[in-house]
Protein backbone atom coordinates (compact mmCIF):
# COMPACT_ATOMS: atom_id res chain seq x y z
CA UNK A 1 0.00 0.00 0.00
CA UNK A 2 1.37 3.40 -0.95
CA UNK A 3 1.43 6.41 1.34
CA UNK A 4 -1.33 7.98 -0.72
CA UNK A 5 -3.54 4.93 -0.25
CA UNK A 6 -2.76 4.53 3.41
CA UNK A 7 -5.93 5.53 5.30
CA UNK A 8 -3.81 6.64 8.24
CA UNK A 9 -2.01 9.14 6.00
CA UNK A 10 1.55 9.49 4.69
CA UNK A 11 2.87 10.41 8.13
CA UNK A 12 1.74 7.11 9.63
CA UNK A 13 3.13 5.21 6.63
CA UNK A 14 6.53 6.88 7.00
CA UNK A 15 6.49 6.22 10.74
CA UNK A 16 5.85 2.50 10.21
CA UNK A 17 8.60 2.37 7.58
CA UNK A 18 10.98 4.09 9.99
CA UNK A 19 10.17 1.57 12.73
CA UNK A 20 10.65 -1.26 10.24
CA UNK A 21 14.06 0.02 9.16
CA UNK A 22 15.13 0.45 12.79
CA UNK A 23 13.92 -3.07 13.56
CA UNK A 24 15.96 -4.50 10.71
CA UNK A 25 19.02 -2.55 11.82
CA UNK A 26 18.68 -4.12 15.27
CA UNK A 27 18.17 -7.48 13.56
CA UNK A 28 21.44 -7.11 11.64
CA UNK A 29 23.31 -6.16 14.82
CA UNK A 30 21.97 -9.15 16.76
CA UNK A 31 22.66 -11.57 13.90
CA UNK A 32 26.14 -10.13 13.50
CA UNK A 33 26.98 -10.54 17.19
CA UNK A 34 25.83 -14.16 17.12
CA UNK A 35 28.91 -15.14 15.10
CA UNK A 36 31.59 -13.93 17.56
CA UNK A 37 29.50 -15.26 20.46
CA UNK A 38 29.28 -18.59 18.67
CA UNK A 39 33.03 -18.49 18.05
CA UNK A 40 33.66 -17.90 21.76
CA UNK A 41 31.64 -20.92 22.91
CA UNK A 42 32.06 -23.29 19.93
CA UNK A 43 34.70 -25.36 21.72
CA UNK A 44 32.73 -25.69 24.94
CA UNK A 45 30.22 -28.29 23.74
CA UNK A 46 29.65 -30.67 20.87
CA UNK A 47 28.09 -28.58 18.03
CA UNK A 48 24.96 -30.77 17.88
CA UNK A 49 24.48 -30.62 21.67
CA UNK A 50 25.05 -26.86 21.71
CA UNK A 51 22.53 -26.36 18.93
CA UNK A 52 20.03 -28.66 20.65
CA UNK A 53 20.07 -26.56 23.82
CA UNK A 54 19.79 -23.38 21.76
CA UNK A 55 16.72 -24.59 19.88
CA UNK A 56 15.03 -25.94 23.01
CA UNK A 57 15.49 -22.67 24.88
CA UNK A 58 14.36 -20.58 21.89
CA UNK A 59 11.25 -22.79 21.51
CA UNK A 60 10.53 -22.38 25.22
CA UNK A 61 10.72 -18.59 24.92
CA UNK A 62 8.34 -18.52 21.95
CA UNK A 63 6.07 -21.09 23.62
CA UNK A 64 5.80 -18.82 26.66
CA UNK A 65 4.92 -15.88 24.43
CA UNK A 66 2.21 -17.93 22.71
CA UNK A 67 0.84 -19.07 26.07
CA UNK A 68 0.65 -15.49 27.38
CA UNK A 69 -1.06 -14.37 24.17
CA UNK A 70 -3.34 -17.44 24.29
CA UNK A 71 -2.34 -18.09 20.70
CA UNK A 72 -1.15 -21.66 21.14
CA UNK A 73 -2.29 -23.96 18.32
CA UNK A 74 -2.49 -27.75 18.59
CA UNK A 75 -0.63 -29.06 15.55
CA UNK A 76 -2.04 -31.49 13.04
CA UNK A 77 0.00 -34.03 11.13
CA UNK A 78 0.54 -31.65 8.23
CA UNK A 79 1.98 -28.90 10.44
CA UNK A 80 4.34 -31.33 12.17
CA UNK A 81 5.65 -32.68 8.86
CA UNK A 82 6.06 -29.22 7.32
CA UNK A 83 7.70 -27.81 10.44
CA UNK A 84 9.99 -30.83 10.59
CA UNK A 85 11.34 -30.07 7.13
CA UNK A 86 12.01 -26.45 8.04
CA UNK A 87 13.39 -27.39 11.46
CA UNK A 88 15.82 -29.81 9.81
CA UNK A 89 17.22 -27.03 7.62
CA UNK A 90 17.57 -24.79 10.66
CA UNK A 91 19.38 -27.50 12.62
CA UNK A 92 21.82 -28.21 9.77
CA UNK A 93 22.69 -24.51 9.56
CA UNK A 94 23.29 -24.00 13.28
CA UNK A 95 25.33 -27.19 13.70
CA UNK A 96 27.44 -26.29 10.65
CA UNK A 97 27.97 -22.78 12.05
CA UNK A 98 29.27 -24.01 15.41
CA UNK A 99 31.43 -26.69 13.78
CA UNK A 100 32.83 -24.18 11.27
CA UNK A 101 33.69 -21.72 14.05
CA UNK A 102 36.00 -24.35 15.51
CA UNK A 103 38.17 -24.08 12.39
CA UNK A 104 37.80 -20.54 11.11
CA UNK A 105 36.99 -17.00 12.24
CA UNK A 106 33.66 -15.30 12.81
CA UNK A 107 34.49 -12.78 10.08
CA UNK A 108 35.02 -15.49 7.45
CA UNK A 109 31.77 -17.26 8.32
CA UNK A 110 29.74 -14.07 8.37
CA UNK A 111 31.22 -13.09 5.00
CA UNK A 112 30.01 -16.40 3.59
CA UNK A 113 26.66 -15.75 5.29
CA UNK A 114 26.21 -12.70 3.05
CA UNK A 115 26.08 -15.09 0.07
CA UNK A 116 22.79 -16.46 1.43
CA UNK A 117 20.54 -13.83 -0.25
CA UNK A 118 21.98 -14.63 -3.68
CA UNK A 119 21.65 -18.39 -3.17
CA UNK A 120 18.19 -17.96 -1.65
CA UNK A 121 17.05 -15.98 -4.69
CA UNK A 122 18.13 -18.87 -6.90
CA UNK A 123 16.30 -21.41 -4.75
CA UNK A 124 13.28 -19.08 -4.66
CA UNK A 125 13.11 -19.19 -8.44
CA UNK A 126 13.49 -22.99 -8.57
CA UNK A 127 11.02 -23.74 -5.76
CA UNK A 128 8.47 -20.92 -6.01
CA UNK A 129 9.06 -19.41 -9.43
CA UNK A 130 10.07 -16.06 -7.90
CA UNK A 131 11.91 -13.89 -10.39
CA UNK A 132 14.55 -11.26 -9.63
CA UNK A 133 15.08 -8.13 -11.69
CA UNK A 134 18.39 -6.98 -13.13
CA UNK A 135 19.01 -4.19 -10.60
CA UNK A 136 18.61 -6.47 -7.62
CA UNK A 137 20.67 -9.22 -9.25
CA UNK A 138 23.50 -6.75 -9.87
CA UNK A 139 23.39 -5.61 -6.24
CA UNK A 140 23.42 -9.18 -4.95
CA UNK A 141 26.33 -10.05 -7.24
CA UNK A 142 28.26 -7.01 -6.01
CA UNK A 143 27.59 -8.09 -2.42
CA UNK A 144 28.79 -11.61 -3.22
CA UNK A 145 31.99 -10.17 -4.67
CA UNK A 146 32.57 -8.21 -1.47
CA UNK A 147 31.97 -11.32 0.61
CA UNK A 148 34.51 -13.29 -1.43
CA UNK A 149 36.97 -10.43 -1.06
CA UNK A 150 36.67 -10.74 2.73
CA UNK A 151 36.95 -14.54 2.76
CA UNK A 152 40.05 -14.57 0.53
CA UNK A 153 41.55 -11.46 2.20
CA UNK A 154 41.76 -9.65 -1.11
CA UNK A 155 44.15 -12.28 -2.50
CA UNK A 156 43.57 -13.06 -6.19
CA UNK A 157 45.85 -16.09 -5.84
CA UNK A 158 43.71 -17.58 -3.07
CA UNK A 159 40.56 -16.88 -5.08
CA UNK A 160 41.89 -18.53 -8.25
CA UNK A 161 43.01 -21.61 -6.33
CA UNK A 162 39.80 -21.64 -4.25
CA UNK A 163 41.79 -22.06 -1.05
CA UNK A 164 38.85 -22.37 1.31
CA UNK A 165 39.69 -23.85 4.68
CA UNK A 166 37.89 -26.68 6.45
CA UNK A 167 35.75 -24.27 8.46
CA UNK A 168 34.64 -22.33 5.38
CA UNK A 169 33.71 -25.51 3.53
CA UNK A 170 31.64 -26.73 6.48
CA UNK A 171 29.85 -23.39 6.67
CA UNK A 172 29.06 -23.46 2.94
CA UNK A 173 27.00 -26.61 3.58
CA UNK A 174 25.16 -24.85 6.41
CA UNK A 175 24.71 -21.74 4.28
CA UNK A 176 23.04 -23.76 1.52
CA UNK A 177 20.62 -25.18 4.10
CA UNK A 178 19.84 -21.67 5.35
CA UNK A 179 19.40 -20.47 1.75
CA UNK A 180 16.63 -23.04 1.35
CA UNK A 181 14.94 -21.89 4.57
CA UNK A 182 12.92 -18.92 3.28
CA UNK A 183 11.81 -20.48 -0.05
CA UNK A 184 10.77 -23.70 1.70
CA UNK A 185 8.77 -21.81 4.36
CA UNK A 186 6.95 -19.88 1.63
CA UNK A 187 6.23 -23.09 -0.26
CA UNK A 188 4.95 -24.97 2.80
CA UNK A 189 3.09 -22.15 4.55
CA UNK A 190 -0.62 -22.83 5.02
CA UNK A 191 -1.74 -19.66 6.78
CA UNK A 192 -0.33 -20.18 10.29
CA UNK A 193 0.67 -17.04 12.19
CA UNK A 194 4.45 -16.33 12.19
CA UNK A 195 4.91 -16.95 15.97
CA UNK A 196 3.05 -20.28 15.78
CA UNK A 197 5.02 -21.39 12.75
CA UNK A 198 8.34 -20.36 14.31
CA UNK A 199 7.54 -22.23 17.54
CA UNK A 200 6.82 -25.52 15.76
CA UNK A 201 9.81 -25.05 13.45
CA UNK A 202 12.07 -24.66 16.48
CA UNK A 203 10.48 -27.47 18.46
CA UNK A 204 10.52 -30.03 15.65
CA UNK A 205 14.06 -29.00 14.77
CA UNK A 206 15.09 -29.56 18.39
CA UNK A 207 13.42 -33.00 18.46
CA UNK A 208 15.06 -34.14 15.22
CA UNK A 209 18.44 -32.83 16.33
CA UNK A 210 17.97 -34.40 19.75
CA UNK A 211 17.45 -37.82 18.14
CA UNK A 212 20.64 -37.37 16.11
CA UNK A 213 22.60 -36.06 19.10
CA UNK A 214 21.57 -38.75 21.63
CA UNK A 215 25.08 -40.28 21.86
CA UNK A 216 26.72 -36.87 22.32
CA UNK A 217 24.05 -35.82 24.83
CA UNK A 218 24.62 -38.96 26.91
CA UNK A 219 28.36 -38.29 26.96
CA UNK A 220 27.94 -34.64 27.98
CA UNK A 221 28.68 -33.78 31.61
CA UNK A 222 26.29 -30.86 32.13
CA UNK A 223 27.93 -29.88 35.41
CA UNK A 224 31.33 -29.57 33.72
CA UNK A 225 30.11 -27.07 31.12
CA UNK A 226 31.53 -23.61 31.78
CA UNK A 227 29.09 -20.85 32.71
CA UNK A 228 30.40 -18.81 29.78
CA UNK A 229 29.01 -21.47 27.43
CA UNK A 230 25.59 -21.45 29.10
CA UNK A 231 25.52 -17.64 28.96
CA UNK A 232 26.34 -17.79 25.25
CA UNK A 233 23.57 -20.33 24.62
CA UNK A 234 21.05 -18.14 26.44
CA UNK A 235 22.14 -15.09 24.42
CA UNK A 236 21.91 -16.96 21.11
CA UNK A 237 18.55 -18.52 21.94
CA UNK A 238 16.85 -15.36 23.22
CA UNK A 239 18.45 -12.55 21.23
CA UNK A 240 19.76 -14.21 18.05
CA UNK A 241 16.81 -16.56 17.59
CA UNK A 242 13.57 -15.51 19.32
CA UNK A 243 14.00 -11.69 19.21
CA UNK A 244 15.49 -11.58 15.71
CA UNK A 245 12.49 -13.56 14.47
CA UNK A 246 10.15 -10.89 15.89
CA UNK A 247 12.25 -8.05 14.41
CA UNK A 248 12.41 -9.61 10.94
CA UNK A 249 8.66 -10.23 11.03
CA UNK A 250 8.04 -6.60 11.99
CA UNK A 251 10.28 -5.40 9.16
CA UNK A 252 8.67 -7.72 6.63
CA UNK A 253 5.21 -6.29 7.33
CA UNK A 254 6.19 -2.80 6.15
CA UNK A 255 9.14 -3.24 3.77
CA UNK A 256 9.58 -5.02 0.43
CA UNK A 257 11.29 -8.39 0.70
CA UNK A 258 14.51 -7.32 -1.02
CA UNK A 259 14.96 -4.40 1.40
CA UNK A 260 14.52 -6.72 4.38
CA UNK A 261 17.04 -9.16 2.93
CA UNK A 262 19.56 -6.40 2.22
CA UNK A 263 20.22 -5.91 5.95
CA UNK A 264 22.08 -9.23 5.92
CA UNK A 265 24.93 -7.35 4.25
CA UNK A 266 25.57 -5.30 7.40
CA UNK A 267 26.65 -8.35 9.41
CA UNK A 268 30.38 -8.35 8.39
CA UNK A 269 30.67 -4.74 9.58
CA UNK A 270 29.01 -5.68 12.88
CA UNK A 271 31.48 -8.54 13.39
CA UNK A 272 34.44 -6.30 12.56
CA UNK A 273 33.24 -3.60 15.00
CA UNK A 274 32.60 -6.24 17.68
CA UNK A 275 36.14 -7.61 17.28
CA UNK A 276 37.67 -4.12 17.38
CA UNK A 277 35.80 -3.11 20.56
CA UNK A 278 36.10 -6.31 22.59
CA UNK A 279 39.29 -7.91 21.24
CA UNK A 280 41.18 -4.91 19.79
CA UNK A 281 41.39 -6.80 16.49
CA UNK A 282 41.30 -4.34 13.60
CA UNK A 283 40.53 -5.67 10.11
CA UNK A 284 43.20 -5.46 7.44
CA UNK A 285 42.91 -2.87 4.70
CA UNK A 286 41.81 -5.48 2.14
CA UNK A 287 39.15 -6.86 4.49
CA UNK A 288 37.94 -3.30 5.16
CA UNK A 289 37.51 -2.79 1.41
CA UNK A 290 35.39 -5.96 1.23
CA UNK A 291 33.28 -4.85 4.19
CA UNK A 292 32.62 -1.48 2.54
CA UNK A 293 31.60 -3.26 -0.69
CA UNK A 294 29.16 -5.49 1.19
CA UNK A 295 27.69 -2.70 3.33
CA UNK A 296 27.17 -0.49 0.28
CA UNK A 297 24.80 -3.11 -1.14
CA UNK A 298 22.38 -2.47 1.72
CA UNK A 299 22.14 1.21 0.83
CA UNK A 300 21.96 0.51 -2.91
CA UNK A 301 19.00 -1.81 -2.38
CA UNK A 302 17.30 0.72 -0.09
CA UNK A 303 17.54 3.32 -2.88
CA UNK A 304 15.81 1.14 -5.48
CA UNK A 305 12.18 2.03 -6.04
CA UNK A 306 10.76 -1.21 -7.35
CA UNK A 307 9.86 -4.01 -4.93
CA UNK A 308 9.86 -6.89 -7.42
CA UNK A 309 11.91 -9.70 -5.95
Amino acid sequence: MSAAQDPAGPGAHQSRAGVAHFSMLCYAILIGTSFPVGEAIAGGLDPAVLTFFRLVLAAAVLGLVLAVRRDFVRPDRSLILRSGMVGLLMSVFFVAMFEALRWTTALSTVALFTLVPLASSGFGYLINGQRINTVHLACLAFGAAGAMWIVFDGSLEKLLTLSLGRGELIFVVGGLAFSLYAPVIKRLHRGESPPVLAFWNLLTGAVLLGIYAVPALLETDIHAVHMKVWAGIVYLAVFSTAITFFLSTLGSLSLPAFKVMSYTYLTPAVVAIFAAIFYQQLPTLSVTVGILMVVSVTFLLQMTKTDTF
